[in-house]
């Protein structure tokens, strides 16, 4: 099972919550100054003390060459930076749903992350922070008692701590509201990307908000300032949900339709296409629009169209127009199951 096999509320639109907390070894050199060898001993390391904490219900994974790191990449489970080759040892270490995955060797020696559906920032942090006080234990972790915990980036300084929420905002985004929330956020502190995090665009309509400031601030008002913001965006979703149903009704119903359509009995799609498509059949499924698919995972089905995954399913498919039609075969057969065709 993984964590988006269950999603919290189809009507809700936050997707996810994640916590993630960076952290690194007294007299250790930064990732990017360690070799082949350092890097290991200090995977070594950390690795002893999350197997004294947790016995063996974490997978350690050894990363470099491994073949599927892109599918990880995909479901958020690793940052596309930790996917690619290095020269030094990397691994990673996670539960068996990946709700819990700590990437070592990173960017910062450790990167915890617990991932999980819907708004629960609280648990996030809760799995995460018990994951940090094993490393803690079995680690001389770097810390100064001005700066707190000591990170390669300087914007991680302090807590160390990135919480951030995925939101799916088509109604917002039809009604070209994206921007001024974008600007709000940062005038508090907070910034919004795409689905993938910086640099990433905003397929399908998701975007995560997440926290910019790590010094001066506990974890726990981190917390407590994030879930405010997307409280706010969350109702002002729903309030364009509404007005899109109230003021364009038969257009939007007809939009929604044609995307549904399309997805049911297109043999060809690309990723950017089937995303926005799936943004809009989920748009239908939550305000009651197209009945055939009422409480269905949505959002699985997004994540399982991805490229690194149709790849996975089908190593045959190493051009992009084969994976196309598998793509359209994939989406065609999750509609059919579920409306009786």
């Amino acid at each position: 099972m993984k964590w988006y096999d269950k999603i919290a509320s189809t009507d809700y639109v936050v997707i996810s919550s994640r916590v993630r907390l960076a952290r690194n070894l007294e007299g250790v050199p930064f990732p990017w100054r360690l070799d082949s060898d350092s890097s290991k001993k200090a995977a070594l390391g950390i690795k002893q003390a999350l197997e004294n904490a947790y016995g063996n219900t974490l997978v350690f994974t050894e990363m470099n060459g491994k073949a599927e790191k892109q599918v990880l990449v995909e479901e958020h489970v690793i940052s596309p930076d930790f996917a690619e080759d290095s020269c030094v040892y990397r691994a990673l270490a996670s539960n068996k749903e990946n709700s819990l995955a700590i990437m070592i060797n990173e960017e910062d020696h450790v990167r915890i992350q617990a991932l999980l559906p819907g708004l629960d920032l609280g648990k996030a942090f809760e799995m995460a922070n018990e994951a940090d006080n094993a490393i803690i234990k079995g680690c001389n972790v770097a810390f100064d008692e001005k700066y707190g915990f000591l990170t390669s980036c300087p914007t991680n300084l302090g807590t160390g701590l990135r919480a951030s929420v995925m939101l799916h905002l088509p109604a917002l985004s039809v009604f070209g509201y994206i921007k001024s929330i974008v600007n709000l956020m940062n005038k508090i502190g907070l910034t919004v990307r795409g689905i993938y995090g910086e640099g990433s665009d905003a397929r399908a309509n998701m975007y995560q908000l997440s926290n910019q400031v790590t010094l001066g601030i506990s974890e726990e008002d981190t917390i407590k300032k994030l879930e405010s913001a997307v409280m706010q965006i969350v109702d002002r979703e729903r309030e364009m949900r509404k007005k899109l149903l109230e003021d364009t009704k038969n257009e939007t119903a007809d939009r929604l339709w044609r995307s549904y359509g399309t997805l049911k009995y297109a043999r060809k799609i690309d990723t950017a296409e089937a995303s926005k498509l799936i943004s809009n059949v989920r748009l239908a499924q939550v305000c009651g629009i197209i009945p055939e698919i009422k409480d269905k995972n949505l959002i699985k089905l997004l994540f399982e169209i991805m490229p690194s995954h149709i790849l996975s399913r089908f190593p045959e498919a190493q051009d992009a127009s084969l994976r196309d039609k598998y793509r359209a075969d994939i989406i065609r057969q999750f509609l059919s199951e579920y409306d009786g065709d």
